[in-house]
């Protein structure tokens, strides 16, 4: 059994804080219209991950719900924003008082967010609970690309929670084709027409499956691919791969051949190459020498232009000397000093008070030779400039005469050479192609070489996996051979659901009829004095009352069987309105015959078993039957016994 049961509801709205006790083992929501009974069930639901119908008051005045219980060996703490948020808290304490909370998603993510195991709230119930997530097929036949999808708590939850809104036009989800495998999933898990392991062989068995065909058709596909240019096996591939050597051998040949007549067809010209070699030697040679005459000729003028530049320093100072002879300066021509003041000798220069002749000043003799001395100077480099020019001249115009020769003579190699060039340069591109076409392609045989046997690997790969389908599909067999037990089940779940509507007095069922469960698509029959041909279910029930009391019926009856044989179901039951279009006032008796059943069965077999009832009306358990039993009356605009949010008053 998956032991869950709840402690209570709290909601926190904009006026108040408000605590729903759910502590007892049956608890009786009943009252008036617009009292908020459904909506105790609904926000159970909501914490548990289902979705809320958003009524005026909760989308008024609820902020938060959280939702106290048990499961497992753990005590929860469930927080939810009223707002349909898609994230649970969740606070988990466990007997040794090992504690936990977690931010949890409603939906499965991408990543697990607790024990590498929790990806959703659902996940998290399964964690406390020591159970692995459920995975069944999408479809219907397990083909090569289905997928797994995850059974979770709300699928359990379509076995323990019937909803006012539902419970007369919907049984369990079957006739909604989104949601009829998983019901049917969850029913065959239940009474062990399936159990984890079976689930855990056939999601190998898929998987296997999936990876076999994603082999099998990547080495198809590249066998057809390599078909088109004859790579399809070994063999010719290797044929192919020595063919292609031979022809780059042989065109290789072809290129050496071809640059050794080109090599013995261009010796003629080899003299006209030295020629010409010996002959740019000479003109670097003469370049060079006729750049030497310039620098030197360059150098002489620039000599010759200094040498008369000190003729005229010379003469200069002999004028100066003569022009300030003789003058009595008052100031010094330099500073600017009064001389006057300063005492001197009359035979010493009051400016630079040097000893002077005053008869004969100093005139210096050697002026004449120094022009002399110049001028022949001067002489000697206008004639080396001279030779130089004369030498300039006549280098030039060998070297003119020579660059002559040297453009004939390159002429004349390019005519010879254009002959041979021309031809050899043909046939030279022509091998160098081939040659070149011929490695590539070697190369890429050899890539493709190593596709075959890839191949191969993939197939062999292939095989092996469908040795390992056989032998899943052997386990999967022999697993479900042992559903004797499920079998045995199903047939004591016929009975006492028969025996549930004769108890309850559902109207037309007599201890003659007989109850049939079809094992392929789990549609539920009645079989009037067990003729076939007056088969009749929950769809042509009739009236809406006899739809509500055969869903509640069917739920109690898998309840009992899940209690008996401690099958995997959740320990708790809520029903809101099991007496939904059946008048108490008429059908009295029903009324009573059901909820004397129910608390019989609180008493006994369902004694581990939480059930919550929502009804308008309310019949209490009788005094013979000992529960532990709560009734809460609920009225808007009643103090004494006030609705789900007492200061709410609106629709």
């Amino acid at each position: 059994m998956m032991h869950i049961n709840f402690y209570s509801l709290n909601l926190n709205c904009k006026k108040s804080q408000e605590t729903i006790d759910l502590s007892h083992q049956v608890i009786f929501f009943h009252g008036k219209v617009s009292s908020g009974k459904s909506s105790i069930a609904r926000l159970i639901n909501f914490c548990l991950g289902g979705n809320l119908e958003r009524t005026i008051a909760i989308q008024k005045e609820v902020i938060s719900v959280s939702l106290e219980l048990a499961v497992g060996n753990y005590k929860v703490l469930l927080e939810r924003n009223a707002e349909s948020s898609s994230i649970v808290t969740a606070s988990c304490i466990n007997e040794q008082g090992e504690s936990f909370t977690i931010n949890v998603p409603v939906n499965a993510g991408n990543q697990p967010v607790y024990a590498g195991q929790v990806y959703s709230l659902s996940d998290l119930i399964f964690y406390l609970l020591n159970i692995k997530v459920l995975r069944i097929p999408a479809k219907k036949n397990v083909q090569e690309n289905t997928s797994l999808v995850r059974l979770t708590l709300k699928n359990f939850m379509w076995y323990c929670y019937l909803d006012q809104s539902k419970l007369d036009n919907s049984f369990f989800r079957h006739e909604d084709g989104t949601k009829t495998k998983s019901s049917k999933e969850i029913l065959k898990y239940i009474f062990q027409y399936s159990t984890q392991k079976l689930i855990e062989l056939q999601e190998k068995l898929t998987n296997t499956r999936k990876e076999r065909f994603q082999k099998h058709a990547t080495a198809e596909g590249l066998r057809e691919f390599l078909k088109k240019f004859n790579f399809s096996s070994d063999e010719e591939i290797s044929f192919l791969e020595e063919s292609t050597k031979a022809k780059l051998d042989k065109a290789k040949i072809e290129k050496k051949r071809i640059e050794a007549d080109y090599s013995s067809n261009t010796h003629t010209v080899d003299k006209l190459r030295n020629e010409i070699r010996e002959l740019i030697m000479s003109l670097t040679s003469l370049e060079q020498g006729i750049t030497d005459i310039e620098r030197r000729i360059e150098q002489q003028t620039s000599l010759k232009s200094e040498l008369i530049s000190s003729k005229f320093k010379v003469a200069k100072n002999h004028t100066i000397a003569n022009v300030f002879q003789g003058i009595n300066f008052m100031n010094c021509p330099d500073c600017g000093t009064n001389l006057s003041k300063r005492k001197v000798n009359d035979d010493t220069c009051k400016v630079c008070l040097s000893p002077k002749d005053l008869e004969n000043p100093e005139i210096r003799d050697d002026l004449e030779v120094i022009q002399i001395d110049l001028n022949e100077r001067i002489r000697e480099l206008d004639s080396s400039i001279d030779l130089h020019k004369k030498s300039l001249v006549q280098s030039k115009k060998e070297f003119a005469a020579k660059h002559k020769i040297r453009q004939e003579l390159d002429q004349k190699l390019q005519h010879d050479l254009k002959q041979y060039e021309s031809i050899f340069l043909s046939n030279i591109r022509d091998v160098d192609k081939s040659v070149a076409t011929f490695t590539e392609r070697l190369k890429s045989i050899k890539r493709m070489k190593l596709m075959p046997r890839e191949i191969k690997k993939l197939e062999e790969v292939a095989h092996k996996l469908i040795l390992q389908e056989r032998e899943l599909k052997r386990l999967i067999a022999e697993e479900t051979a042992n559903f004797v037990k499920g079998e045995e089940l199903i047939e004591e779940l016929e009975e006492v659901f028969l025996e549930i509507l004769i108890e309850v007095g559902m109207p037309g069922i007599s201890a003659k009829d007989k109850v049939s469960i079809n094992r392929n698509n789990w549609d539920v029959s009645i079989l009037p004095a067990g003729e076939e041909y007056l088969r009749w279910n929950f769809y042509n029930a009739g009236s809406g009352g006899k739809k509500t009391l055969f869903n509640s019926c069917f739920l109690l009856a898998i309840h009992i069987i899940a209690a008996k044989h401690d099958l995997p179901i959740p320990t708790f039951i809520i029903i809101d309105t099991p007496m939904k279009n059946i008048d108490k006032e008429v059908n009295t008796d029903i009324f009573k015959s059901f909820f004397d059943y129910l608390y019989k069965l609180a008493s006994s077999i369902l004694d581990k078993t939480q059930i919550i009832i929502i009804d308008n009306n309310y019949i209490p358990p009788s005094t013979e039957i000992t529960i532990d039993f709560v009734h809460r009356y609920m009225e808007a605009g009643n103090p004494e016994n006030p609705p789900l949010i007492p200061y709410y008053d609106g629709p």
